[in-house]
């Protein structure tokens, strides 16, 4: 088998275990179907499981009885074609059984057998993750964010004139408390990584203008502020500071 190449994914036909990364579910599915159909998966053939809703102490995880019968019905001929495949949903909810149990699939999986695990935030175990080909999904919410985190970064760290263009340019948005609480989830990821202190008084300052945007309509004047906090002072820019 060649490789699947869709939009920016490209994967090794020879993998069988796969981790479809993104924040949109739907898009992270959609994916895994176009992958059976370019590997002549059968739809008699493809096995889905997700987190169990509403049964009694179901925590809505993916129990170790449903991975179970998972590697059952994957340990049969396919149907109608060489090979079967397994699209596991919401994957990081897999509970620690369930999980423990899928790595021995994982670890020796048959030949007429693919894996596709869903994953919204990646928070699966390392074993897994090792035993897998990670495919991020570069959806239009991912894009968007890293796009919103790169040009805070450039307005924190560039010349004011430049930080004030990107001041209008996120406060032009259509939700800035939206993008406020984007940046803010983003750098705690970030501080969390690195313990920088950095990170906590960015995010800080951007607390505090998710508070003042409750209490003023001029969005601009709020981001405008937020960047002079956060820029660091330089000789040749003092004269710019104080005609503003």
């Amino acid at each position: 088998m060649g490789k699947f190449e869709s939009a920016k994914i490209h994967i090794d036909g020879e993998i069988s275990s796969l981790i479809f990364y993104g924040s949109n579910n739907d898009s992270a599915y959609r994916a895994a179907i176009d992958y059976a159909k370019v590997c002549e998966i059968s739809s008699f053939d493809i096995i889905e499981i997700e987190p169990e809703e509403g049964e009694a102490n179901s925590k809505g995880e993916i129990k170790i009885k449903a991975i179970r019968e998972l590697i059952r019905q994957l340990s049969l001929t396919p149907g109608h074609g060489l090979l079967k495949l397994a699209i596991i949903k919401d994957a990081d909810k897999l509970s620690l059984e369930a999980a423990n149990t899928l790595l021995k699939i994982l670890e020796e999986p048959p030949k007429s057998v693919k894996i596709i695990l869903l994953s919204a935030n990646l928070k699966l175990l390392s074993t897994i993750r090792s035993r897998c080909q990670v495919v991020r999904l570069e959806d239009k919410e991912s894009i968007e964010q890293e796009s919103l985190m790169e040009n805070f970064r450039l307005a924190s760290e560039g010349d004011l004139k430049n930080s004030f263009k990107t001041a209008e340019k996120i406060s032009a948005g259509s939700n800035l408390e939206k993008d406020l609480d984007s940046l803010i989830s983003m750098l705690r990821k970030q501080m969390l990584q690195t313990g920088s202190a950095i990170e906590s008084k960015k995010i800080r300052l951007l607390i505090d203008a998710k508070k003042t945007l409750k209490m003023t309509t001029n969005k601009r004047l709020i981001m405008e502020n937020l960047f002079l906090q956060l820029h660091p002072v330089k000789s040749d820019e003092v004269g710019l500071q104080g005609k503003i």
